[in-house]
């Protein structure tokens, strides 16, 4: 009588799983892009690559850029031909396939006039067969605004408010203000309101005393760009003393008008006072106003 071998159910078991992991899929590729975001400004044009590895042909190949959903692409090739009458939402005439070198595996979505909107995650996906592979690149868009301007309000009782505002900033920048030594003073409160366009219109408010620093400035920095824009007010004695002292009048009673006619609003400065470097309207609900 000949003795078998005895081997464990469990052994065989777990080299052939090792076996099965270590077959390479006959379509076996991955998909790379670039380490760092993509930085662009609002209004430029933008560039999103990836790499098919290995590199080989994408001609027998799906490839989409898509934003959350894969079934709602940006932009999409199949059989080295664009796939038309997809939904394209926001992107219309400003998403265009770019044939890096497509040979090698190498594609590139390019998105004109980068709009805020455009801001954040993209995917580039690779598809053969029912096999499929890929990855992320972060757009990263950046506005910056306009040079702050500081307004001067007085509110009385020896105080001075300083109102600092700038439109155009994305993202949402980041606000404060210094005095004549460079010590930072605490804002009196924010207003960063986004456009109809996604831009931010900023609006920052400082409470100064009559015995505080003469040279206040506010700085106002995009984190996306790493820029700064300032400006810089001195404040004389007079205008500290003449404002401490000054209070707005208005109408005691409300202003009743009809959708559709035109209303005069007025205002005046007590004491009587020139207000050609003061006056400023600001419509309700802390919207934007116009100087």
């Amino acid at each position: 009588m000949v003795d078998c071998p005895r081997y464990s159910l469990s052994g065989v078991a777990a080299s052939f799983l090792f076996v099965l992991l270590t077959i390479k899929h006959p379509d076996d590729f991955r998909v790379v892009g670039p380490n760092l975001p993509i930085l662009a400004k609002v209004g430029e044009d933008a560039l999103l690559t990836c790499q098919l590895l290995p590199k080989r042909t994408t001609a027998h190949m799906e490839v989409r850029w898509y934003r959350s959903d894969p079934d709602m692409p940006v932009i999409m090739y199949r059989d080295g031909a664009e796939v038309t009458g997809l939904p394209m939402e926001g992107y219309g005439g400003r998403a265009e396939w770019m044939e890096d070198s497509t040979e090698e595996g190498s594609v590139a979505l390019k998105i004109r006039q980068v709009q805020p909107s455009d801001d954040g995650q993209y995917w580039c996906r690779f598809q053969e067969g029912d096999y499929w592979r890929e990855t992320s690149v972060l757009l990263q868009v950046a506005a910056l605004g306009s040079s702050p301007n500081i307004h001067v309000e007085g509110l009385g009782e020896g105080e001075v408010q300083l109102v600092c505002t700038s439109r155009g900033w994305f993202p949402e920048p980041e606000v404060h203000w210094e005095g004549i030594w460079g010590e930072k003073l605490m804002s009196f409160s924010e207003n960063h309101v986004p456009g109809e366009d996604g831009l931010f219109y900023v609006e920052d408010t400082l409470m100064v005393r009559n015995d505080s620093v003469e040279t206040i400035s506010c700085f106002i920095y995009s984190h996306g760009l790493r820029e700064t824009q300032e400006a810089t007010i001195a404040l004389s004695e007079r205008l500290q003393t003449e404002l401490a002292s000054v209070s707005v009048i208005g109408h005691s009673q409300p202003s009743p008008v009809q959708v559709g006619e035109n209303i005069e609003l007025t205002c005046h400065l007590s004491p009587q006072t020139d207000a050609q470097n003061l006056e400023r309207w600001v419509p309700p609900h802390g919207s934007p106003g116009r100087s």
